[in-house]
């Protein structure tokens, strides 16, 4: 037999976890992660919804003592510019898409003769692609000219609201 004082004594340690690597870790990658994320600025165009608005078909451009309420309405066969229900022109699409160079041209006449009108009024139907309703309302908004081999950007109608053609 073997005497109890040769016996292993299984003896109890108290067991603690280190968190100091962890603590070191987080140190270290809090501080990168900030400093490596992409912050992006998001570009945003305010606009304000009017209640839809129908525009009859009638040829005059107004006269300059008259109000302008520009509207421009997007559609598969062209876009057509107008004064409320008044039809100022009609841009015929071209095989790519949208006429917007002529679209411009109409609203930089319409610009000279309404030199303090900033609003328009963009309408379109639901079936209209988002990047035709974009191309439009940037025609819409700023104009770009090219005088002496400089490209020159003007302001046309900034203020833009969207509306749904019934």
């Amino acid at each position: 037999m073997v005497p109890q004082s040769r016996r292993r004594v299984k003896r109890m340690e108290s067991t603690e976890i280190d968190l100091t690597p962890y603590m070191n870790l987080l140190v270290v990658l809090a501080p990168f992660l900030l400093i490596t994320a992409v912050f992006t600025r998001l570009a945003v165009l305010e606009i304000y919804l009017p209640p839809p608005a129908s525009a009859e078909l009638m040829s005059k451009l107004p006269s300059p003592e008259e109000q302008l309420v520009l509207t421009i309405s997007i559609t598969e066969k062209g876009l057509v510019v107008a004064n409320g229900n008044k039809i100022i022109s009609f841009v015929q699409p071209t095989s790519k898409g949208h006429d917007l160079p002529t679209l411009s041209n109409v609203l930089q006449q319409i610009k000279a003769r309404f030199p303090t009108v900033d609003n328009a009024i963009v309408l379109s139907k639901p079936d209209i692609a988002y990047d035709e309703l974009v191309q439009v309302m940037d025609a819409t908004r700023v104009a770009f000219v090219f005088s002496e081999g400089q490209k020159t950007s003007y302001s046309l109608f900034p203020n833009i609201s969207l509306g749904e053609i019934q």
